[in-house]
């Protein structure tokens, strides 16, 4: 070690600051840049990268007069949630910014040990033929998939379907339908499941048929406006998008209303109409 600055091979270096540790290389065009991380850590961000170029030494890199403006992008979609990765210092790999210059590749990245994966919520709602089920994550930087498992009775669960992780920094949003069989009450949990081989179970919640109440929605597909019958008195009408997210909530004030969606996104939504602890729900198509 030398001045700080610990030479990992030929063109790589690192210095830390914290529980953060950043890491530098720089190669010729042609060749690749090679980043490795410490056993159960991953790179978390890029702090600097630019092929074309870029002059200065680690922690001091700047963009020169040729540089491909994906470069970050490009080296964020290969380095980041990953222990380690080698990224080619080549047209192929960011198009060439500058035709007929001779370029290079320099990266500064930032490793940690990741954060556990945070699951902010899950939960779901039962459409009578099928039970939809929604949950809320962050910190997925370690994250490879989600698995579902259902319980007949709440104790013996087994997997009945799996969706990757977005394993990308900020809030994400998940849904699952599972079609339902006969039988009045379900349990699920999910089984979160990481890269290196971990995984941690969210709480178990239990879903049973909805009550005999009905209400009907038409037109189902709806363009502009859907037509709500056969509601009740003092209760209230909620609109969610898939994962759980309120559209709109309204008062029933007849029993039959008309919903404006003409401001919707195409897709599907959940209509719930409370009355106290009854809740009813449809699913309507959003044309």
């Amino acid at each position: 070690m030398r001045n700080g600055i610990l030479i990992l091979f030929l063109s790589a270096w690192s210095f830390s600051s914290s529980s953060q540790t950043s890491i530098c290389g720089t190669e010729n065009e042609g060749s690749p840049v090679n980043l490795s991380a410490p056993s159960g850590q991953v790179f978390i961000s890029v702090t600097f990268a630019s092929y074309g170029t870029p002059n200065g030494s680690c922690g001091s890199f700047t963009i020169g007069g040729c540089h491909a403006a994906n470069s970050k992008s490009v080296v964020e979609s290969l380095l980041v949630g990953k222990n380690s990765a080698s990224i080619m210092a080549d047209n192929a790999t960011f198009g060439d910014p500058c035709p007929g210059t001779v370029k290079r590749l320099y990266i500064e990245a930032v490793y940690s040990t990741p954060l556990p994966l945070k699951l902010i919520s899950f939960s779901g709602t039962n459409l009578t033929t099928e039970n939809l089920l929604y949950w809320e994550t962050s910190n997925e930087t370690n994250t490879k998939e989600f698995i579902i498992e259902r319980s007949n009775d709440g104790n013996r669960f087994y997997a009945i379907g799996t969706l990757p992780s977005l394993n990308r920094p900020g809030n994400n949003h998940y849904s699952y339908s599972d079609t339902l069989q006969q039988v009045s009450v379900q349990f699920y949990r999910l089984k979160l499941a990481d890269i290196d081989r971990t995984f941690t179970y969210s709480s178990v919640i239990k879903l049973g048929h909805s009550s005999d109440a009905k209400f009907n929605v038409f037109p189902n597909p709806v363009l502009n406006s859907v037509t709500i019958e056969g509601l009740q008195n003092k209760g209230s009408i909620e609109i969610t998008d898939l994962l759980g997210r309120r559209m709109q909530k309204l008062h029933i004030i007849a029993q039959t209303q008309t919903v404006n969606m003409e401001r919707y996104s195409p897709g599907i939504y959940i209509i719930k109409c409370s009355y106290g602890n009854i809740m009813l729900f449809k699913k309507i198509i959003k044309e």
